[in-house]
């Protein structure tokens, strides 16, 4: 029984994600070309996903706390990606994609307690269920990364998975309402 629950969980995430590619970016006019311009705009958010505040976030402690890190080539290191939300709105499912710079490898990763299953890679598009959570932030996973010797640092990011496209979390509720997160950054410094 145990299985199948796992294997319809599996499916569920799957299903879910899947099917739903977001607008396309327009260019901006000639005028706004200088102007910052955001990785996901608001408007792409209904107003239910702005209360919910979601974030999906790369740290290097595990407080969530420092989002800047400096380490020797042939250091290893911790990454953690956490997920935060606003606490009205429990999650229990996560996408992103990591994206870390070149000469850093990923020697293994550990996933939180809470955690039910995990499918796909970081590097490419990587889907998280676990019990249900109700913020507003928690360590979903700790990656052990090495800086080799090419390692030149820069930015850690969060980014939408390439396979579903989908970076965000399914929430608690009955229907596994699908809730859009923002990407977090970090800075990391090799010497």
């Amino acid at each position: 029984m145990k299985r199948i629950l796992v294997c319809m969980l599996a499916l569920w995430i799957t299903a879910s994600c899947g099917g739903k590619g977001e607008k396309s970016a327009k260019t901006p006019p000639a005028s706004q070309e200088n102007k910052p311009v955001q990785m996901i705009p608001d408007e792409d958010f209904t107003e239910f996903e702005r209360l919910a505040e979601a974030y999906i976030k790369p740290y290097f402690d595990e407080a969530g706390t420092k989002s800047e890190a400096t380490v020797k080539r042939g250091d290893k290191f911790d990454l953690y990606v956490f997920g935060e939300h606003s606490t009205m709105y429990p999650m229990s499912a996560a996408e992103y994609r990591l994206v870390i710079p070149s000469g850093i490898t990923v020697l293994s990763q550990a996933n939180c307690d809470s955690t039910i299953l995990t499918l796909g890679k970081h590097d490419d598009d990587f889907m998280i269920a676990y019990r249900c959570a109700p913020g507003p932030k928690m360590w979903l996973v700790r990656y052990t990364c090495l800086a080799s010797d090419s390692a030149r640092g820069g930015t850690v990011g969060i980014e939408k998975g390439h396979t579903q496209n989908y970076l965000g979390f399914a929430m608690c509720d009955e229907q596994r309402t699908l809730i859009k997160a923002k990407p977090g950054q970090a800075m990391l410094k090799v010497e």
